[in-house]
Order: C-alpha cells, then sequence, then structure tokens
C-alpha cells in the first residue's frame, strides 16, 4: 500500500426511527436488543431482552421473540408459555438469559438446531428451571427457539454480558464466536474487559484475553469530554476475511465509582459508543483504526438514542446491505439528570414506549472497512486458489468521486509485470459497485502463471472496500 492510502471506516446510516419499543406487560419498560436478530427461512426472528411493564428495578432476564417479514415490521405472536400480570398472553420464551445470544447451529440435531448463551442468575430466575446454583454464562438449546433446555453450567463464572454468533468460516466447518465479559484490572483502573472462545461440536474452547482497554482508549475518552473507557460489549460482523467486530465504548464521566474495601477506581457514569475493531488474520490480534474514530456516536444518533448504544449480537446480511439492530436509551449508563430519581425517570417513558428501544443501522453488504485515496495510490492484493464460492477472476467493491477511476496492473509472484495486463490496458472502472468484474480490453480471464497473481490497484478519487481475486 502507498503511503496516501487511508485505512478508514464506512460511514453507516442509523434509522430515524426504532423498530420495536416497549408495549404491554411483558415489555412495557423497555425493550433491548441484548439479544440476536437471525433470517430463519423465509422470516426474521428476534430474541431480546423484555423489561416487563412493572419491573422492579431489577436487571431483566425475560427473553422475547418477534417476527417479521420484512425485518422492519414486527409482531409478537402469543406463545403461552410464561405468565406477566396473571396472563400468559405474549411473546416471551422460557428462557431466563440476561444478553441473550442466539445462533442456529447447521451441524446440530433437529432437537438442538437452535443454541442460545447468556448470563444466568439462579437466584433472580424465580418459576425457571436452571439445573446448577452458580451465577455465570450458561448455554441452552432447542427445537423451535422457545421452548429451552438450559445445559449444565455455568459454562465461565463471571458478569453479566456475553455476546455469541456463528461465523461458518471459523475452522473448518464453522463455529460460534463467543465474547465473555471479565472485568479486571488494566491500566490503572478496574475496567469491563472482554475475553473471546469459540463453540462447535458440544465444546467451548479455552477463553483468551482480547479486548482490554489501555491508556490509548482513556486518550479517545478524553478528547470527547470523558476520563476514561472500557469495553461494555462486543457485536460480531463475521466476514470470509478479516474478522470486524463493533466494540460498545463505554466513555467515563466523573465522579469515579470506588471499591473501598480493594482501593480500585471504576467508570460507573457516562456514555456508550460504537467503534470497529479488526484482526487481520484469524487468531490475530484486535486492532482499532488510527485515533480510535467513532463509528456511530450516541450524541449523532436519533434523540430516542442519544445517551447509550448497544449493539445486537452480530450484524446480518439482507440483500445487497448489511444490517445491524441496536439498542438505544436517551439516559446515560448510570445517570438519569441531576436529582431525578432513575425509577420516576424510566416510569414517566413506559407510556411512549419503554427506557429502551430497539432501532438499526445499516451499510453496502462487505463495505465496513476499506482505503481512500484522495490522490493516486497504490494497493496490492495476492490471489488465491479458485473455490465453490470465489470463481476464477478478480472482483472489487469500489466507489470512485467524480472524476476518479480505479485501474488494476497484474505482476507474477517475483513482480515481473505480465504482458497486455498493465494499467493502459485495464478498462478504468467509475462509480459505485458492490461486486464490479474487472477487465483488461474487455475481457476478465485471468493469465496463466506459476506461483500466483498480484494485482496491484491503482486508485485516483477512489475507495477500495473489499475484493475476489482467484485463480486456478
Amino acid at each position: 500500500m502507498s503511503e496516501g492510502a487511508r485505512f478508514v471506516s464506512y460511514v453507516p446510516h442509523f434509522h430515524d426511527e426504532p423498530v420495536l419499543v416497549g408495549d404491554g406487560a411483558a415489555d412495557g419498560y423497555g425493550c433491548s436488543i441484548y439479544g440476536s436478530v437471525l433470517v430463519d427461512g423465509d422470516r426474521f426472528r428476534m430474541w431480546y431482552q423484555a423489561w416487563p411493564r412493572e419491573n422492579d428495578g431489577t436487571d431483566s432476564f425475560r427473553v422475547g421473540c418477534v417476527e417479521s417479514d420484512d425485518g422492519i415490521h414486527w409482531t409478537r405472536p402469543s406463545y403461552g408459555l410464561i405468565e406477566v400480570d396473571g396472563s400468559r398472553d405474549n411473546h416471551l420464551t422460557d428462557l431466563p438469559f440476561h444478553a441473550p445470544s442466539v445462533i442456529i447451529d447447521p451441524h446440530a440435531d433437529d432437537d438442538r438446531r437452535y443454541r442460545a448463551f447468556g448470563y444466568v442468575h439462579p437466584e433472580r430466575a424465580v418459576g425457571y428451571h436452571v439445573p446448577s446454583d452458580g451465577r455465570g454464562y450458561y448455554t441452552a438449546h432447542s427445537a423451535d427457539g422457545l421452548h429451552w433446555t438450559i445445559e449444565p453450567g455455568p459454562l465461565f463464572e463471571s458478569a453479566d454480558v456475553i455476546t455469541a454468533a456463528w461465523d461458518p468460516w471459523a475452522g473448518d466447518t464453522g463455529a460460534a464466536r463467543m465474547a465473555l465479559k471479565k472485568n479486571g484490572l488494566s491500566a490503572g483502573l478496574f475496567r469491563r474487559r472482554f475475553l473471546t472462545s469459540e463453540w462447535s461440536g458440544g465444546q467451548m474452547t479455552a477463553p483468551v484475553s482480547a479486548f482490554v482497554a489501555n491508556e490509548t482508549d482513556d486518550l479517545a475518552a478524553r478528547a470527547r469530554g470523558c476520563v476514561s473507557a472500557d469495553y461494555y460489549g462486543v457485536s460480531w460482523v463475521p466476514t470470509c476475511g478479516p474478522t470486524v467486530a463493533v466494540a460498545w465504548m463505554f466513555r467515563h464521566t466523573p465522579p469515579m465509582g470506588r471499591s473501598p474495601d480493594r482501593l480500585w477506581n471504576y467508570g460507573s457514569l457516562g456514555q456508550v459508543d460504537l467503534e470497529l475493531r479488526y484482526q487481520a488474520e484469524r487468531g490475530g490480534r484486535w486492532l482499532a483504526l488510527p485515533g480510535r474514530p467513532d463509528w456511530i456516536s450516541a450524541a449523532s444518533a436519533p434523540v430516542w438514542a442519544r445517551g447509550c448504544l448497544y449493539g445486537a449480537s452480530n450484524a446480518i446480511d439482507v440483500g445487497d446491505e448489511t444490517w445491524l439492530y441496536v439498542t438505544g436509551t436517551p439516559e446515560l449508563h448510570g445517570w438519569t439528570g441531576s436529582g431525578v430519581d432513575k425509577a420516576a425517570y424510566r416510569a414517566q417513558l413506559v407510556e411512549s414506549g419503554g427506557f429502551a428501544r430497539i432501532g438499526r443501522i445499516t451499510w453496502p453488504r462487505n463495505r465496513i472497512l476499506g482505503y481512500r485515496a484522495i490522490l493516486q495510490e497504490h494497493v496490492d492484493v495476492l490471489s488465491g486458489d479458485v473455490t465453490a464460492d470465489e470463481p476464477e477472476g478478480l472482483r472489487l467493491n469500489t466507489k470512485t468521486e467524480d472524476g476518479g477511476k480505479i485501474r488494476v496492473a497484474l505482476f507474477d509472484a517475483e513482480y515481473h509485470p505480465v504482458p497486455d495486463y498493465g494499467f493502459e490496458d485495464c478498462d478504468a472502472i467509475t462509480g459505485d459497485h458492490l461486486n464490479h468484474v474487472v477487465t483488461w480490453k474487455g475481457s476478465a480471464d485471468l493469465p496463466s502463471v506459476d506461483g500466483g497473481l498480484i494485482a496491484r490497484i491503482e486508485l485516483t478519487g477512489a475507495e477500495l472496500w473489499a475484493f475476489a481475486f482467484a485463480t486456478g
């Protein structure tokens, strides 16, 4: 990559109106996408944290399941499983998980097709069957996503937020990628941190440290008027290339909380914004963009979400777009205004949809991290093998500005130019394309050379977001 090319993130669109708000006894207090949205056959299904209208002030462990034909307009079926205010006429499942993530396991038997991960506080799960006494992260299985069997556990004894998503590119046959909160000391503060693990074939790999805030995160927080930062959660964006995650960055405002017995400080008040993290290679270190820019800040969100943002467990592809559902709150974490009681503040929002609502962020498919060039710049990419999913050819996800263009020249493995495949032979690319086939003098055929090919992509007033490059 030449020096002037910038590594950037795509700015997604935050839709103004929420897609789900509190309504009725089961979730009138609020709806949190501490959960998952999946495309299940010809319908969308959403598992989310349902805060009952008569909330007692504790965290919710009730899980609702709603359905949609288009992912925008949702219905609440009546499952008749859980009693609320004397009635079972509601859409609650029998899963007592806080921060429930749901996946469809393509390798499981029919009675275990749906797999859930979440935090369980057995003492609070009154009326539910939890086979163990310990608090922590549990897993459960189901044939229909409604009737659940919790497996003995916990898998991991720690905090309250876990997110999991099926990654078809993990390992040989796919696996669930998990992010597990594990609080501890880091850079002089007690912070929310995350380990990662994988689940496949009924087994969980040993968790490894992944998302740990440090002094650089604190500097980014101070640039936004806060004092320090940590990770509140992680949303997965699986891809066939680099793994991308949306980090829920909790940026603290004073006064800091303090543990008098353990003599440590921690952040308890502040905003939650969304940043991007990525792995250049699977199993590698998690990296941030230079300067740690916001991907979406709560301050720029619709008015109902200008306090804190929390993401679904994973993004989903819908046609030519990728969608991430998010929870937005007008309140800050731990703060509802000077002299304002939190319970009273939230109670007054019940009639208008609750304190937490679920909305939608969208962006063009395979367009989340990429390179931008104002002047003429070069990016080199290597060819891979032809597979069932990757036919021969070079395809680009690109966009050019007015007067901009993209050209490609091919080299062999020793960087010798391939005759008839120079920049001057390439049919220049202009405009906005999600999957443009590169051609030279009208032909997309690639030359046959030993050792593979190198494509030098020339960007002038252009962006490169993704590519597929296979030779056979």
